[in-house]
């Protein structure tokens, strides 16, 4: 008797759909039910856009560049824990690229000592930590450059500053040299033996326009966010006008913050769709943003990308975390990125409010040229977005 005379035909038929659906591929089978392995893609798509990149510049694998994305965020949380449980001796760390990548640690005593747990710990950075010694702690140089600016800003000349990482300095920027020369002939500013006085034509320059994937009407959205109640909308830079629009629809104001530690406002888009994109290229790719980096995981020695629209897509590497510019009551606590991966240009105006990024991770709004120094930038972390009340949207 045979197999098909036993076995009705609909139960056949049945037993040919289900092995058909258990040999189909996971990934075909979620884009035709719409669950979250194709957003998993475009991740997928924007980290790659970004290793490419990195892996062209440092002639490396897109493997490779991966690789040391991971471990840049490894270092970063070495970098926010050794700030919080070594303060008294930890002098900073930064990352190398080139010529061979490596984490830097600065300690100003018993160096392999104080290394010696988070080895240990961060076993993927076991063997490419570096430890150094410096003669002053970062917290030691942070107070120093709190005091100079504080008392500068007091006597009535303005200074912008900054913390050289590397050579284990404090940088004061000045526009009068002259006043200030004098402020110290007059014992009015006491400046130690690791300070470094620089003169500059300006103490920055705050670009008025702004993007961070669409063109506003005097800068750049940086993220898509959302305030406790679930309204949505994008951010820019406090510093740029209140009144802003996109392709000729205005966007209504909401709040901003600006001064001490922020540099941001943001705005509803009524009659637009507000999703967690950026823009990345002039084509119109995009990245997904599905997360966030604070500024305590963010090191110096980090390589990150922006989104300008004046700029466009440029890179560069965190030179310092402790940037203060050149405004009334503005803190220490400003990303200065170097321009020394080969673009012409880190900020322009109309570029300010744009997206700092790596892949798929927001770091921070961009703000303008450090010391006037229109070739490279600054930003404010993006954890500082909480001064207006939102949080970065890192999903629909």
């Amino acid at each position: 008797m045979s197999f098909k005379r036993l076995m009705p035909f609909w139960i056949l038929v049945l037993i040919i759909i289900v092995i058909a659906l258990i040999s189909m591929p996971a990934a075909l089978l979620s884009a035709e039910t719409g669950d979250s392995v194709s957003s998993n893609e475009i991740n997928k798509e924007g980290s790659l856009f970004c290793a490419e990149i990195y892996a062209k510049q440092h002639g490396v694998t897109v493997d490779e560049a991966f690789r040391r994305f991971r471990l840049q965020d490894v270092a970063g949380g070495l970098d926010a824990e050794l700030s919080s449980k070594e303060a008294d001796t930890f002098a900073g760390l930064w990352v190398e690229h080139t010529p061979k990548f490596k984490v830097v640690v600065l300690f100003t005593r018993n160096t392999e000592e104080k290394i010696k747990p988070y080895r240990q710990k961060y076993v993927e950075l076991a063997n490419i930590v570096e430890v150094r010694k410096a003669e002053m702690s970062l917290v030691e140089l942070q107070n120093t450059q709190n005091e100079i600016s504080s008392s500068a800003w007091n006597l009535g000349i303005p200074v912008a500053s900054d913390i050289n990482v590397y050579e284990n300095r404090v940088e004061i920027a000045v526009i009068d040299r002259v006043q200030f020369d004098n402020a110290v002939l007059a014992g009015k500013l006491v400046l130690p033996w690791y300070v470094d006085v620089i003169t500059v034509e300006s103490l920055g320059e705050l670009e008025a326009e702004i993007y961070g994937g669409l063109s506003l009407s005097t800068c750049t959205s940086g993220f898509a966010v959302k305030n406790s109640s679930g309204t949505k909308g994008i951010t820019t830079a406090a510093h740029c006008e209140n009144s802003q629009s996109y392709s000729g629809v205005s966007l209504p104001f909401q709040s901003e913050n600006y001064g001490t530690y922020y540099d941001i406002q943001w705005h509803t888009a009524p009659g637009f769709t507000v999703t967690n994109k950026i823009k990345t290229t002039s084509f119109g790719t995009t990245n997904i943003i599905n997360a966030t980096k604070s500024r305590s995981e963010q090191s110096v020695g980090n390589w990150v990308a922006k989104y300008g629209k004046s700029t466009g897509f440029t890179a560069g590497y965190i030179s310092s975390k402790i940037y203060m510019p050149g405004i009334p009551n503005a803190q220490a606590t400003f990303i200065r990125v170097d321009n020394t991966a080969g673009y012409s240009d880190l900020s322009s105006e109309g570029d300010s409010g744009g997206p700092w990024f790596v892949s798929n991770t927001a770091w921070g709004s961009h703000c303008g040229s450090p010391y006037g120094d229109s070739n490279d930038a600054y930003y404010m972390a993006i954890n500082y977005v909480s001064g207006i009340g939102v949080s970065v949207m890192t999903s629909p």
